[in-house]
C-alpha cells in the first residue's frame, strides 16, 4: 500500500515542475526587455516588473510584458510595472506604487 502513495506522490512532483519552468522561463523573458531592471513573480501569478520611471504608457509596456510571457505558458494572470527606486521589498508587493498594469487573457 505505501508504494502507490510513494508512486502518486512523486508522480504530482513530476507533474508540477513544468509549471514552475514555465514561470522561470516567463521571468526571464520579461528580465531580457531592453526597459526592465528585474522582474519577480508571486505564487498568486502576479509578475513585477521593475523598471526606471521614465515617461513611457506603462500600461501599454505591461500589455506588451503580457504578450512577451505567453508563449511560455506561465501562469501568469497579470503584469505589474513598479519602479525599481520605490519598491520597499520589505513591504508586502500589494503595497508597492504601480506605474503600470495589465491583466493577461489566455486569449
Amino acid at each position: 500500500m505505501a508504494w502507490r502513495w510513494t508512486a502518486g506522490a512523486a508522480a504530482l512532483v513530476f507533474l508540477a515542475q513544468p509549471a514552475w519552468a514555465d514561470q522561470a522561463s516567463a521571468v526571464q523573458a520579461v528580465r531580457a526587455q531592453t526597459r526592465v531592471i528585474d522582474a519577480q513573480a508571486d505564487n498568486s501569478g502576479t509578475l513585477y516588473a521593475f523598471v526606471k520611471a521614465d515617461k513611457v504608457p506603462w500600461d501599454q509596456f505591461a500589455g506588451y510584458l503580457c504578450q512577451v510571457t505567453r508563449p511560455h505558458q506561465a501562469r501568469i494572470f497579470k503584469i505589474r510595472v513598479v519602479d525599481v527606486t520605490k519598491a520597499n521589498f520589505s513591504q508586502n508587493p500589494n503595497n508597492w506604487p504601480r506605474l503600470g498594469e495589465a491583466a493577461c487573457s489566455g486569449k
